[in-house]
């Protein structure tokens, strides 16, 4: 599954491609005055502020408390999902969970972003861009650069496509790129179903990308929502979390739109274990490097 062009050449390198806000964002978000806009992906000549792609860290800033004074909580970051009112990008709920956290969300190059909202029931949170800031799906191993394919998805898999024992990838802070096999579902938090796979992940690998690789490039297939008490990464379809906000993902191939609510795949089985959604999320000393 591993097709490696070579290592990304620097995080922060002039980008000649960006997401732009008039995608739109979020149906069951959308504002009485907004219009529809059609997804875009144009060519822009330098890059300003922070350039975001899926994976990489979602650090919560945290005021407050006597622990909140400390310490920040690292997590990772998931695709950018679009609708009406602009684009927004995704992280999980869990990661500010038992934290005073202020809203504001960083990375490896400063503040990026703040929490927007979070639905009912929803372990994923949305995240709003500060201005001048911009986003694109192209996938990158946060810990290596490395690119699977070329890096940009080119579209997602409904979770009736994903059925037990199918190859996937993830990517996060903690463990990078990793593989796996889905082994079945787990409820999540708030009892929606997850996919759990022996794909290895950490706490800090909470809210990064799901993908795979097939015939027509790489596919969005979920965010990491949980970790398996085996290890391994357990994640929300991605066709569940478009619908639960009307959305659509802005992507390099041709736009599906909206779904409706999926199915799972048939034969899809219980995982046989347990899943920590809560107390996710990797501690660091209050403004550190995510790296250290």
């Amino acid at each position: 599954m591993k097709n490696l062009p070579g290592a990304r050449a620097a995080r922060r390198s002039p980008r000649r491609w960006r997401l732009l806000a008039a995608v739109g964002c979020i149906a069951a978000l959308t504002f009485s005055n907004a219009t529809s806009a059609s997804a875009e992906i144009q060519p822009v000549p330098d890059a300003v502020g922070y350039d975001y792609s899926p994976g990489e860290p979602a650090i919560w800033g945290s005021v407050g408390g006597t622990a909140g004074a400390y310490y920040d909580k690292a997590c990772s970051g998931g695709y950018a999902i679009a609708g009406d009112s602009g684009f927004f990008l995704t992280t999980a709920a869990a990661c500010g969970f038992m934290i005073a956290a202020d809203g504001s969300i960083r990375g490896d190059a400063g503040y990026h972003a703040d929490v927007f909202a979070r639905r009912a029931a929803d372990p994923l949170v949305l995240l709003r861009m500060r201005p001048g800031n911009d986003a694109h799906q192209i996938l990158a191993d946060p810990t290596t650069g490395e690119y699977p394919g070329n890096g940009r998805i080119q579209g997602w898999t409904r979770s009736a496509d994903q059925p037990v024992g199918l190859l996937v990838g993830k990517m996060g802070i903690d463990t990078g790129w990793t593989e796996g096999r889905i082994l079945g579902t787990a409820p999540g938090r708030f009892g929606e179903h997850l996919l759990c796979t022996d794909a290895a992940a950490g706490p800090g690998d909470v809210g990064g990308p799901v993908w795979r690789m097939d015939a027509s490039g790489l596919r969005a297939l979920g965010t990491v929502a949980g970790i398996s008490d085996r290890g391994g990464a357990c994640y929300r379809p991605i066709q569940e979390t478009l619908y639960q906000y009307g959305a659509y993902l802005p992507s390099w191939g041709p736009s599906p739109g909206r779904p409706s609510w999926g199915t799972f795949a048939p034969g899809m089985v219980a995982y046989q274990g347990t899943v920590e959604t809560t107390y996710v999320g990797r501690i660091i000393d209050k403004g550190d490097d995510w790296r250290l």
